[in-house]
Formats: C-alpha cells, sequence, structure tokens
C-alpha cells in the first residue's frame, strides 16, 4: 500500500489595516468585499509543508462512524445537558432556540472601537476585530471571525454563542477560510457546521498574540463536493501552525462529514507551542487526535468514536506530552450528545 503524503492548507488570509478610514469613529464599519463574497487577501503566510493524512472516507463498518448528514443535529437539547458526563451538540451552542437578530449587517463587519460588545447580529459576511477587549455574543456568521489584521493580534477577545454556519442555499459552506482565529482569544459554547476549517491556533509570534482557549463548543466539518478530487485540501477542527498555547476542553469535533480531512485536532511540529486538550469528543479524521508540536502538560479524558478515523484514533509523540490518562475509544449517540460504551483504553503514552 502506498500512503500518499499531503500539505494541507496552511495558510492566513489577514485583513488589511486601512480597511477603515483612519479618523473613523464609529465601532463598526461595513468593508466592501470581492464578487464572491470574501475580502481581497493582502498579505499570506505560506503554507509549510507538513505531513498530511492522505484522502480518506470515513468507515461505514458501525453505527457511530456513518458520515453525518449534512445538516446539524436538530433534537432538543437544553443548554445544561451539554455538560460532562454529557459533550456539546449543535443544539446547546451558538445561538439559542428561537432566535432572531437584532441587527443584519450585509457583507463584511469591522470593529474598531475598544471594548466594543457585539450582540445578537447576523453578519452575511466576515467579521474583522481591529480593537482590543471586544465580545461577541449570540450572532451568526457566514464567513470568518478573525483578529489577526495587519499583520497584528488584536485581543483579548471573547466569542460566545456565537456559530459560523453555511449562507442560504449553500448545504456546505463555500468559504474554505477557517471559522474562528487567530490568537488571544476565547471561544465558548460556539458552533461551526458543515465548514470545512474550524479554529485556527496561531501567529503566535506576531504583536498582540496570546494564548487560545476553546471550550464546551461544537462543530460538524464537511467540505463542498468535489473539493477533495480537485485540490485536495485536507481540512481541519482544530489546527495549530505558528500557534501560541492552547487549550482545549470539552469540545465536540465531529469530522465524518469529511472525505479527505487530516485531524478533528491536528497540532503539528509547526513552531507551535502545544497546550492542554482536556475532554473532547473526537470523530473522523485520518487520526482524530494528532499531537506533536510543542509541549503538552495535560491530555486526558478524551473520548474518540471506534473505527471513526481511517488510520487510529491517535498519532502523538509521547516525549512532549506530561500527564495522559482516561482517554479511550467509545461509541456514541450523536443525537444526545452521550457514551454508550468505552471500547478500548487508549494507553500509548
Amino acid at each position: 500500500m502506498v500512503i500518499l503524503i499531503a500539505a494541507g492548507f496552511t495558510w492566513y488570509s489577514t485583513g488589511r489595516a486601512d480597511r477603515t478610514p483612519e479618523n473613523a469613529s464609529q465601532a463598526e464599519a461595513t468593508l466592501p468585499s470581492t464578487p464572491d463574497g470574501q475580502p481581497a487577501p493582502v498579505q499570506s503566510i505560506p503554507p509549510s509543508a507538513a505531513t498530511a493524512s492522505a484522502p480518506v472516507s470515513p468507515s461505514a463498518s458501525s453505527p457511530e462512524s456513518k458520515k453525518p448528514t449534512n445538516e446539524a443535529t436538530t433534537k432538543a437539547v437544553a443548554k445544561g445537558d451539554c455538560v460532562l458526563p454529557s459533550y456539546p451538540t449543535a443544539d446547546c451552542t451558538g445561538v439559542p432556540a428561537g432566535w432572531s437578530p437584532k441587527r443584519t449587517v450585509e457583507g463584511d463587519l469591522t470593529v474598531v472601537k475598544a471594548g466594543t460588545v457585539i450582540s445578537d447580529q447576523l453578519v452575511t459576511g466576515s467579521i474583522y476585530v481591529k480593537a482590543a477587549d471586544v465580545t461577541i455574543r449570540r450572532t451568526r456568521v457566514y464567513g470568518t471571525i478573525d483578529n489577526f489584521l495587519g499583520d497584528k493580534i488584536y485581543g483579548h477577545l471573547t466569542i460566545e454563542d456565537t456559530e459560523v454556519v453555511p449562507k442560504p442555499g449553500e448545504d456546505v459552506s463555500s468559504v474554505q477560510q477557517y471559522a474562528f482565529g487567530v490568537a488571544n482569544y476565547t471561544c465558548r459554547r460556539c458552533k461551526i457546521v458543515n465548514r470545512m476549517e474550524g479554529w485556527r491556533v496561531g501567529a503566535g509570534n506576531y504583536s498582540g498574540a496570546g494564548q487560545v482557549v476553546i471550550e464546551d463548543s461544537y462543530a460538524q466539518l464537511a467540505v463542498p463536493a468535489g473539493l477533495c478530487q480537485t485540490a485536495d485540501p485536507h481540512g481541519d477542527g482544530i489546527q495549530g501552525y505558528g500557534g501560541p498555547t492552547v487549550t482545549i476542553r470539552h469540545n465536540t469535533i465531529d469530522q465524518r462529514g469529511d472525505d479527505c480531512p487530516t485531524s478533528p485536532i491536528f497540532i503539528p511540529d509547526q513552531d507551535n507551542a502545544g497546550g492542554t486538550v482536556t475532554d473532547n469528543l473526537l470523530a473522523g479524521g485520518g487520526y482524530a487526535l494528532r499531537l506533536s508540536g510543542g509541549s503538552f502538560p495535560t491530555v486526558t479524558g478524551n473520548k474518540i468514536v471506534t473505527k471513526s478515523a481511517e488510520y487510529g484514533p491517535i498519532d502523538v509523540d509521547c516525549s512532549k506530552i506530561g500527564t495522559w490518562s482516561g482517554n479511550a475509544e467509545v461509541t456514541y449517540d450523536f443525537d444526545r450528545g452521550v457514551i454508550l460504551k468505552e471500547t478500548k483504553k487508549l494507553n500509548s503514552c
């Protein structure tokens, strides 16, 4: 058997420092976008030649590894039902049930005033955060939420009960950029539906960079039809690329709908600081959990859906991991967000 090694998409697409006038006094302003709805990129950090998994299709050998539909679970789940021993679902993350926006922004939105709070908004483009101490709550976005602009990270950014989903008429998002990024941010009860790239943790050497916290959040990943055959993009749920320390705690990342993935959690040897990875539920990917860049003081309580990853549940460098315990393969009820049975302990570290 020949295993193809391919480089994944690992770029940063940054915004312009001059998107808004220097004398702008408003906290938020709409930015122009290109005809396809994306901001015109000004700078890219080139992709690295990191090892990525060869294209895979999720195994169909068990009920838990079935490829999901391209619609997030719609069963009613109360917010409180997401806490351990349950795991986040589509219904206890993102905007609350019955939500409607108080304001709709057509196109992109940039934030230029420190301390701004954005709440209950629908943004049909992206949100560009260009100010300190911004908070985004109960907001739906079709593009990207990004705080890496003009060679600087703007933080600390707090994102809560907010979702990135396909725009109307799209089953899977056509946006190939990450949903949330890049450094010095907290994403809590965030939701991603049918997106190729989830969270980015990067730009650790840039001004303003700081640690990232991703917790109590949910992602269902997918790629547009035909993209695996033409571009082989190798998407990730959480990808570290030159990233600061990250805490990844109590998230559900389901990558079974991606036919050419890298991993639900991928922190490789790409100038990453590493971090803490605890109590996550992972499914799909070439390997579900890949940790080799930086140091990982604690990797505990992570559950990986049995037979859902193509090559195996984990690909980790044990020499970089401190405490390793409670990690296991499980069968899982994706509708209710609960583990049905532990099938195998993962004791490799």
